[in-house]
């Protein structure tokens, strides 16, 4: 029953500010803070019928290691204020398990948590910036005129990685006295490949950092919820500075970024069902 509980806590509460933050790119403060203090408030009841008190501590733990690390990436300016305490709420809520599904854990329980964050995270960041791509004709255009820009050193690094590749396989395969086949060099061919894959990631991720995210409006235009440029730090500014920007007038260079808070869903979902993500790869790897 408890459990329960906490995956509607968490369902409800995750596909809430994603919603929101797909919509306005913002979310209410007091949502992950109501996830939080609900989770507490069922851990607690449940190691009082349970007579148990390491329901609780556990979920202590790991929440507050998550939202930790969390707010170590908000100081550092990798993403938002409020995403730190979107991930403390899903450590909040773990471990958590129904009879449902049987999910696989291989990492530590918060390790777990972080890495199938950012792995699934991962995956959606490839593909919200796809879809922007597409939404925006004119990415296609900027990306042929960066590589044409940088044809010459990204030809560079790529021979060299290639040079690496096969001089590493040669030389591992030398030493162990085994011949270089078709099937061996498969291996560095297909790193060569997944390099040239990234590096035109790389460089169109750049492109709709530098032109999509980064967008120029007047002042009188500003609302809360824009972030201007000059802040070092992703927060969103507080109505006396919008007010001040406001007065001063002129333009005012504000930057957007990938809107990552419905991955928090997702990685909710995919742990409860089926637990590890490296676990997963590394059976699919396996065979």
């Amino acid at each position: 029953m408890f459990d329960i509980m906490l995956v509607v806590i968490g369902v409800a509460g995750f596909a809430y500010v994603g919603y929101k933050d797909l919509k306005t790119t913002e979310f209410p403060d007091w949502v992950p803070y109501g996830m939080i203090a609900a989770a507490i408030m069922v851990r607690l009841v449940n190691s009082i019928v349970a007579n148990d008190f390491t329901i609780l501590t556990g979920s202590l733990i790991n929440g507050l290691l998550l939202f930790g690390i969390g707010y170590i990436l908000y100081l550092v300016g990798s993403w938002a204020d409020g995403d730190a305490f979107i991930l403390g709420a899903l450590g909040f809520l773990f471990p958590l398990q129904t009879a449902l599904f049987s999910p696989a854990y291989l990492l530590p329980l918060p390790l777990m948590l972080i890495s199938n964050v950012f792995a699934l995270g991962g995956v959606y960041m490839v593909v919200y910036a796809v879809v922007l791509g597409v939404k925006n004709g004119r990415v296609l255009g900027y990306l042929k005129k960066d590589m044409a820009r940088n044809a010459g050193r990204l030809a560079i690094a790529l021979l060299a990685i290639a040079i690496f590749a096969f001089g590493a396989t040669y030389f591992m395969a030398n030493s162990f006295g085994i011949r270089p086949d078709a099937a061996l060099l498969s291996i560095p061919a297909g790193f060569v490949v997944y390099s040239v894959f990234l590096v035109l990631l790389w460089r169109y991720v750049k492109i709709i950092d530098r032109k999509i995210f980064v967008r120029r409006i007047h002042a009188s235009k500003l609302r809360y919820g824009d972030i201007p440029v000059t802040m070092k730090q992703l927060r969103m500014p507080d109505p006396a500075l919008i007010r001040k920007l406001r007065a001063k007038g002129g333009y005012v260079k504000i930057k957007e970024g990938v809107r990552f808070t419905p991955v928090f869903l997702i990685a909710f979902l995919f742990t409860l069902v089926y637990g590890d993500a490296i676990y997963w790869v590394l059976a699919a790897m396996a065979g």
